[in-house]
């Protein structure tokens, strides 16, 4: 799998780029198909979805990307404290899956869960946009305030986003980078927390 998403990129690129940028943009990719309809489950039908990592088959598509993951069952997690009806999420897959790929890319384990978070929050605020506010919205969103879970672990969601004021709007930041920029087109995510890619997003808000 690793060999098909790089080949993909060598065709694009004719130099040679940082690999990890890649990986970590595979990760981004999965997070974006797996992480939305699990929270909608989660929030708006009160269903938590077996998400442990041994009980999933993937089916990959020929690029290399998960095209879809087929889970086993889910249940009603109706009035379930947020960190407990959420862990499995957390703990018994993403965790085993970012050890995994630490094990088998040179990419930090902070990157990866700094990509869990960025796109566990976002997806919080496209479900708040779309159906307001909600208590098990407000749950899964305190989620990201907590250092420590009730059983004494650390948090690795904790913190992944946060807002600065710049020029008198708040602006939307991750706490650590994606690695998508080390691409040769340079590319910046637009939460990117480097200085370089907020000059680059003011230049393009200048010219739109």
């Amino acid at each position: 799998m690793r060999e098909a998403i790089e080949h993909r990129f060598a065709r694009r690129f004719a130099t040679e780029f940082d690999v990890r940028s890649v990986q970590s943009i595979w990760m981004k990719w999965y997070l974006n198909a797996f992480i939305p309809p699990v929270l909608m489950a989660d929030i708006l039908l009160g269903q938590s979805i077996s998400v442990d990592l041994p009980d999933l088959s993937f089916i990959m598509a020929d690029d290399g990307r998960v095209a879809a993951v087929k889970i086993a069952s889910t249940r009603d997690s109706t009035g379930e404290e947020p960190f407990h009806r959420l862990r499995p999420l957390i703990f018994d897959h993403f965790a085993p899956l970012i050890e995994m790929w630490c094990d088998r890319t040179d990419v930090t384990a902070r990157v990866f869960w700094s990509n869990v978070g960025n796109t566990f929050e976002a997806m919080l605020r496209r479900i708040e946009a779309v159906s307001g506010a909600s208590e098990r919205l407000s749950e899964a969103q305190r989620l990201l305030s907590v250092v420590v879970t009730p059983w004494g672990v650390a948090n690795p969601l904790f913190d992944a986003v946060y807002y600065a004021l710049e020029e008198g709007a708040l602006e939307r930041r991750r706490r650590v980078c994606c690695l998508q920029y080390l691409l040769p087109d340079r590319r910046f995510c637009k939460a990117c927390p480097i200085e370089e890619a907020r000059t680059v997003h003011r230049q393009e808000g200048t010219r739109s």
